[in-house]
C-alpha cells in the first residue's frame, strides 16, 4: 500500500509541476522589475523586501491554488482518478502532501530572498538589529503552514461536495449551491466561535510569550528614506485552540474521504 501511495505521490508531483513553476517564475520576474525600478530611485533592496514579504505572506493560499489546479485537471479524467485502486484517503492525502511540499519549497525561495534583502538593505537591517528575525520567522512560518493546510482541507471538502452535487445538477448550479453551503457553514461556525461553549472547548493550555514582535511597519519615501516601526508585546495562545482546529480539519478530511468513496460517481 505504501509503495502504491508513493507512486501516486510521484504522479501528483509531475501533475503539479506547472502549477509550481508559474508562481516561481512570476516571483522572479517581479523581483527583477522591483529591483530595477527601486535601484533607479535609491531603494533597490527595500523594493525586493516588499515584494518578498508580500509573496511569502500570500503563501497561506498556495495550497488552495495548487489543489484547484490539480483537482480541476483530475476532473477532466475523473473516471480514471476514481477508478484508482487507492482508497479515497490515499488520493486526497497524496494531493495534500504534494501541495504542501511545493508550498514549502516556494516559501523557502521567497523567505530566503526576503532574508537576503533585509540583510543587504542597510537602513532596514540597522533598524531591525534588536529584532529576533529567526524567532519571528519560525513563529510566523509555523502558523502560515498550519493555516495553509487548514484552508486546503476546507477547500478540498467543499470541492468534493461540488462533485457530489454535480451528479444531478449542472456545473454552474453545483458551483452556486456549493458556494451557498460554504457561506452558510462559515456563518454558523463564526457564530459558534462567539459562544461560551467554544471558549470552554478552546481556551485551555494557555501559553505566554513576551517580547515577541507583534508587527513591523516598513515605509520608504524619497525624502526620509526607509523607516521601520516595530511593536513588541505580550501574546497569549491556547493549546486548546490548536487542538480544536486540528480536530475540525481531521473531521473535514474524513468527510471528504467518505463522500469521495461513497457518493461521487462518474
Amino acid at each position: 500500500m505504501m509503495s502504491a501511495w508513493i507512486s501516486l505521490m510521484k504522479k501528483e508531483l509531475r501533475l503539479g509541476l506547472s502549477a509550481f513553476l508559474v508562481p516561481i517564475i512570476a516571483f522572479l520576474v517581479v523581483i527583477g522589475i522591483a529591483s530595477y525600478l527601486g535601484s533607479r530611485n535609491g531603494f533597490g533592496w527595500e523594493a525586493v523586501v516588499f515584494v518578498a514579504m508580500f509573496a511569502t505572506g500570500i503563501q497561506v493560499f498556495y495550497m488552495i491554488y495548487y489543489l484547484l489546479y490539480s483537482l480541476q485537471t483530475e476532473r477532466k479524467v475523473l473516471h480514471l482518478w476514481l477508478h484508482s485502486p487507492m482508497p479515497g484517503y490515499g488520493l486526497l492525502s497524496a494531493k495534500l502532501v504534494s501541495a504542501l511540499a511545493y508550498m514549502l519549497f516556494t516559501c523557502f525561495i521567497t523567505g530566503t530572498t526576503l532574508f537576503i534583502a533585509v540583510n543587504q538593505s542597510v537602513s532596514i537591517s540597522e533598524q531591525l538589529q534588536f529584532v529576533n528575525i529567526a524567532e519571528i520567522g519560525m513563529f510566523g512560518g509555523l502558523h502560515l503552514i498550519l493555516l495553509a493546510v487548514h484552508f486546503a482541507i476546507v477547500f478540498m471538502f467543499f470541492w468534493i461536495i461540488f462533485l457530489v452535487l454535480n451528479r444531478n445538477l449542472g456545473s454552474f448550479v453545483s458551483f452556486l449551491s456549493t458556494f451557498v453551503i460554504f457561506i452558510i457553514a462559515t456563518t454558523l461556525y463564526s457564530a459558534f466561535t462567539e459562544t461560551g461553549l467554544y471558549a470552554w472547548l478552546t481556551q485551555w493550555g494557555e501559553l505566554h510569550f513576551s517580547g515577541i514582535t507583534e508587527s513591523i511597519n516598513i515605509t520608504t519615501n524619497f525624502e526620509t528614506g526607509t523607516e521601520v516601526i516595530q511593536e513588541a508585546g505580550y501574546i497569549s495562545l491556547y493549546l486548546g485552540f490548536y487542538f480544536f482546529e486540528a480536530v475540525v480539519a481531521i473531521l473535514l478530511f474524513l468527510g471528504a474521504w467518505w463522500l469521495l468513496d461513497r457518493k461521487v460517481e462518474v
